[in-house]
């Protein structure tokens, strides 16, 4: 089975500055690493390279230091990667970069399956994953916490989605789209050895002289949605710093708590 599996490389801080013109975040002086949700996701496209002796290729959008993430990525086990990159594909929001990613996915080949991340830790919209599998007009499940493949139904994987306090088990034809909930399983750890041969894996490079989008079509420019305002809101209320021994600090929470409740 050939599995693709979409990442994101994140700041590794909230501390990130935002762009007064644009709206959108400063990525360039902080730290990146892989979104938390998308190592969920890696674990399972590795657990099912595993079981069906395939291979797994790990795919992001991102400046050119995104590579950081590819390489850890294939540190966990991925086999190989890509890195779609290009000035004009900066600042596109969830359609624009769903538009590049399907793309660039369809100009490395065929997969049989697409995992991802069901939100992001910056922009957690849960939106891309969908709007790639429009793009590659593929079935698309959102926000599973776990999946089966049956070898003898190869066409086909079960999915089980919790909502409002119901699971539900439900099957597609492949190949498909899954988005991963974030905790749905324990991701592996890179050892040095894994770290060292992840550094020669191949990972490929496409830019737009690759994809030929016109330049209106991606990034900003190419993004229908824009961010016309950011601004951190307010705290209504302030801290309350507790203190004296553990049986006076209870006592004052009870208090509090009754007061918030409306009772005396």
């Amino acid at each position: 089975m050939k599995i693709a599996v979409l990442i994101k490389h994140v700041p590794v801080s909230n501390d990130v500055s935002v762009d007064p013109d644009t709206h959108a975040l400063i990525r360039a002086n902080s730290e990146g690493m892989i979104n938390p949700a998308d190592l969920n996701a890696i674990e399972a496209a590795l657990v099912l390279k595993e079981q069906t002796g395939g291979q797994v290729t790990v795919f992001t959008m991102g400046p050119p230091d995104a590579e950081k993430s590819l390489r850890d990525a294939m540190a966990m086990g991925c086999d190989d990667s890509c890195l779609v990159t290009d000035r004009c594909f900066a600042g596109g929001d969830t359609i624009a970069t769903a538009k590049v990613l399907a793309a660039g996915i369809k100009h490395y080949g065929e997969f049989d399956l697409i995992l991802g991340g069901a939100l992001s830790s910056d922009g957690a919209t849960g939106q891309v994953g969908a709007m790639v599998s429009e793009y590659l007009q593929i079935p698309h499940i959102s926000e599973i916490h776990q999946m089966d493949y049956e070898e003898e139904a190869v066409d086909k994987l079960n999915a089980v989605k919790k909502y409002q306090g119901n699971q539900f088990c439900l099957q597609t034809s492949l190949p498909a789209l899954l988005t991963v909930c974030f905790g749905a399983n324990i991701p592996r750890l890179a050892t040095l050895r894994t770290k060292r041969a992840a550094k020669s894996k191949p990972l490929a490079i496409y830019t737009n002289e690759d994809l030929k989008f016109p330049p209106h079509e991606t990034g900003l420019a190419g993004s229908p949605t824009e961010v016309i305002d950011s601004f951190e809101p307010e705290s209504k209320k302030k801290a309350k710093f507790i203190s004296g021994t553990p049986e006076e600090a209870a006592r004052e929470i009870k208090a509090l708590i009754q007061k918030e409740e409306g009772r005396d």
